[in-house]
């Protein structure tokens, strides 16, 4: 975490452009922006600006924004939950649906139903996120008016950011999915069960989905982890008041305290949820338990 805060510090400090100019205008006088550089510090040498900011995040805070002079970390406060609950309705479609498309697939693979979902998971996954959001929103808004086509209220402005977020992951998981699960059914202990007489149902939900969990572990952990740290694209388009939007426009408008808050708290959660489906692994598979004892 020191390490992202210091390479994050240095690249944003390398960004073109002169937050005090940004601030006041390239019209103003000199006296005028070089007052405004002395009262955010930019003036002083890096190290110096980085060693401050240090002794800030030890306090629990992140600075102030340079246009509304609120606490980035009450700001933060207020948009995190917006991005939470978009990232899991975005998770809550993409996982089940996924996972079942997977199954469906491997379960008939070479057939019609198999090539179909194979081309529909090509397809998700090389849609551009801003597409499919402009193209939902054509087709439940402007067309048969089903949602409302962006802002945030109650449930129903949920649905069309969510599904559209959902897009990516659904196409990963389904082909993981299938992949790992055509690989594991051809497996000695697979058909031994089924020589034993265990019925086709069990013998797929107990030994073969349940080996499948680790890497589908693992996709639902790091799209889980990138979402919570702000879907920037998404939010934008639905105008969705999320951790995304406002690091776009902390980024727009070159103030870097807003930049560096959003990117040390999406670093913190990516790692936490790592941390996660790391633990998961153990209680998960016991030969993840045994390798972990045997070192």
């Amino acid at each position: 975490m020191l390490g992202i805060t210091a390479l994050t510090f240095t690249l944003t400090k390398a960004l073109p452009g002169d937050p005090a100019l940004s601030l006041v205008g390239e019209r103003a006088r000199p006296e005028v922006i070089e007052s405004i550089r002395k009262e955010l510090n930019a003036d002083e040498n890096v190290l110096i600006q980085y060693v401050g900011y240090v002794k800030l995040l030890m306090k629990g805070e992140f600075g102030r924004s340079y246009y509304t002079n609120r606490k980035v970390v009450d700001d933060l406060i207020i948009k995190f939950p917006n991005t939470f609950l978009l990232a899991v309705g975005a998770m809550m479609i993409a996982v089940p649906t996924g996972i079942l498309l997977g199954f469906l697939s491997a379960l008939r693979r070479g057939t019609l139903l198999d090539r179909s979902i194979s081309c529909l998971s090509v397809v998700g996954l090389s849609m551009p996120v801003f597409w499919a959001g402009i193209l939902i929103m054509l087709m439940l808004s402007l067309k048969l008016r089903l949602l409302p086509p962006a802002g945030m209220g109650d449930f129903r402005f949920l649905i069309m950011p969510s599904l559209t977020l959902s897009l990516p992951a659904l196409a990963t998981l389904t082909r993981i999915s299938r992949t790992t699960l055509i690989d594991l059914f051809p497996m000695p202990y697979v058909r031994t069960a089924r020589a034993m007489g265990i019925g086709e149902k069990r013998v797929n939900a107990i030994h073969v989905f349940k080996n499948a969990l680790l890497p589908i572990v693992t996709v639902i952990g790091l799209d889980f982890g990138s979402y919570l740290n702000g879907a920037v694209l998404t939010e934008t388009i639905f105008g969705w008041d999320g951790i995304g939007r406002y690091a776009m426009e902390g980024i727009m408008k070159r103030d870097y305290p807003v930049i560096m808050g959003c990117i040390l708290v999406g670093t913190t959660l990516y790692v936490l949820i790592n941390l996660v489906v790391d633990i998961t692994y153990h209680y998960l598979d016991p030969r993840v338990r045994l390798h972990s004892g045997n070192d």
